[in-house]
């Protein structure tokens, strides 16, 4: 294992600025078994970064490649599984609950004993650990940074390995000075234990002198400790000022916050407030009937052309505000139905003046007819209608939107119209012709006359 540890602090740590703290050989729990190692490093770095990586060997060579690395803060809980009887398995709740199964319950208690000690210092204590016996985190020693060295030549420690006394050669200059004090005792050689009672007396009197040394220095170390005391009030008043900052800070936020939200729902309420005025303005430009043409189909004279051009005008605006095209949602609205109903009444209303006064304009034009009987019936000719069409040709277009509005009405008036138009052609012909039948003349002759325009005889 030492030299897998080498290995991965050599391949992959070193390379990322990393220390490797703890390794454990574990597989997936449950599945076919493919060993991988979870590890637990540091940065080197401040601030230091705690990870936990998981690293597999590659399938293509004898060499290690980084699988997936997880932040330490982001585990929630360590399940040990079992906190008394020795049991492999373990596991870790991150986004997701990982099972594995270690090689030995050893392996998986020297991991979990140094995420623990990872925890206690870097985390504040916020994993949760499950199912592990408290006597084993108890007596495990506390990890270090400097537990774990750097260099690619130098020992890899686990989190709980003990610290193993490496033996260091004297370099010259305290190999001379051991000499000398060898020299300087003649005993040195044939008498150790003398040499070592020499060695503890004058190791006696310099620790007197380093005491007496301390507690003449006692003055400084006062003066030392005040300023101490005053630099942890200073850091104590600093900390109260940044906790002040923050909470200004965090209403300064939440103002913000709200600003924004504010701002959002201003910018909607604008938004909705153009939308509405775009609909409002195409309902009034399309939907809205001057109070002219109102008044005009409701009194304009349909007697005078001015009066039938401005009834004509405003039949044809009504028709273009009923016929309009609306979008969705506006036949909804209260005030564009009472528009159309006011549309609707309008028309009717004015559909029966309409219909009203021409059929009082054919009832005149019969009794205009018969004025001229005597005239036409001496003549035995046609009566002349030309001033009559002239009279109705004026009502051409707003018979055209009867028409389109009223069909009913507009059969109406064409069936009238054909009536007078029969009574006004054919009863003064049958007058004229029985009149000059009565006189004496014949048939032939009068039918010659009133064709032909042959004189009758005398």
């Amino acid at each position: 294992m030492t030299a897998i540890k080498h290995a991965l602090q050599r391949d992959i740590f070193t390379p990322n600025d990393e220390r490797l703290l703890s390794i454990v050989n574990v597989c997936k729990a449950g599945k076919k078994k493919k060993n991988c190692f979870l590890c637990a490093t540091v940065t080197t770095e401040r601030p230091v970064q705690v990870k936990m990586v998981k690293v597999k060997k590659s399938d293509k060579g004898d060499f290690y490649k980084r699988q997936i690395a997880w932040a330490l803060r982001d585990l929630a809980v360590v399940d040990a599984k079992d906190a008394i009887k020795e049991n492999p398995e373990f596991d870790l709740h991150f986004e997701k609950i990982y099972k594995w199964v270690a090689s030995s319950t050893a392996e998986k208690n020297a991991f979990i004993s140094c995420i623990w000690k990872l925890n206690q210092r870097y985390l504040r204590k916020k994993i949760d650990f499950v199912n592990v016996s408290s006597q084993l985190l108890e007596e495990l020693p506390k990890v270090t940074e400097e537990s774990v060295p750097s260099g690619e030549n130098q020992s890899v420690t686990g989190g709980d390995e003990e610290v193993v006394d490496v033996y260091q050669e004297l370099n010259a200059r305290e190999e001379q000075d051991i000499e000398i004090m060898m020299e300087g005792c003649e005993c040195a050689i044939s008498n150790a234990e003398a040499f070592a009672e020499r060695l503890s007396r004058e190791l006696q009197v310099l620790d007197g002198a380093n005491i007496q040394s301390i507690m003449a220095s006692e003055k400084q170390v006062n003066i030392l400790m005040k300023l101490l005391d005053e630099a942890l009030k200073e850091v104590d008043q600093i900390e109260l000022k940044l906790s002040s900052y923050e909470e200004m800070l965090q209403s300064v936020k939440e103002q913000m916050d709200q600003i924004s939200e504010s701002n959002h729902l201003i910018h909607l309420s604008n938004t909705n407030n153009v939308k509405l005025l775009s609909e409002i303005e195409f309902l009034v430009n399309h939907m809205d009937l001057a109070k002219g043409h109102i008044k005009a189909l409701q009194e304009g004279d349909l007697a005078s052309s001015r009066g039938i051009e401005a009834c004509t005008n405003a039949a044809d605006a009504l028709l273009q505000c009923m016929n309009v095209a609306l979008r969705p949602g506006h036949d909804m609205l209260l005030a564009v139905k009472q528009q159309q109903q006011r549309f609707s009444d309008l028309r009717e209303q004015f559909a029966r003046r309409l219909a009203s006064h021409l059929n009082n304009v054919f009832v005149q034009q019969g009794h205009d007819q018969s004025s001229t009987l005597a005239q036409h019936s001496v003549e035995l000719a046609l009566p002349n209608h030309h001033p009559f069409h002239r009279d109705l040709l004026r009502y051409a277009k707003l018979m055209e939107w009867l028409k389109s509005t009223d069909y009913g009405k507009y059969e109406g008036l064409t069936k009238n119209y054909d009536d007078k138009k029969k009574s006004r052609l054919y009863i003064p012909i049958s007058v004229s012709i029985g009149t000059h039948l009565a006189q004496g003349h014949s048939y032939i002759s009068v039918f010659m006359c009133f064709f032909f325009k042959v004189p009758l005889p005398t």
